[in-house]
């Protein structure tokens, strides 16, 4: 596979990927939580297929661990540690992540 194809492909999943978390937040914004999960869940698994980095925009922007997508004081608890200078996300699952 030439490079040019394989570029192509990239991209075009990486537009995939956007959209698919774009409609996970959608859905979760219409009171169906399963079929948001379902979305990241496709999602990451686009990105597994075809060893993809997650763009930067969409980092934090689900869970790894249980697939639900983050939205502050809804899904998440984000608290701010003054003393170690960080943000700690805390997930409904109970998934921790220090950014």
């Amino acid at each position: 596979m030439d490079n040019r194809r394989k570029k192509l492909i990239k991209t075009s999943v990486r537009d995939s990927i956007k959209k698919l978390v774009d409609h996970a937040r959608d859905a979760y914004k219409k009171k169906q939580p399963a079929r948001s999960k379902r979305y990241v869940k496709m999602a990451f698994d686009l990105l597994k297929k075809h060893k993809i980095k997650l763009p930067k925009e969409l980092k934090n922007s689900f869970c790894r661990k249980c697939f639900l997508i983050w939205i502050p004081n809804k899904t998440i608890k984000v608290t701010y540690d003054k003393r170690n200078h960080y943000l700690r996300i805390n997930c409904e699952c109970g998934y921790s992540k220090r950014i």
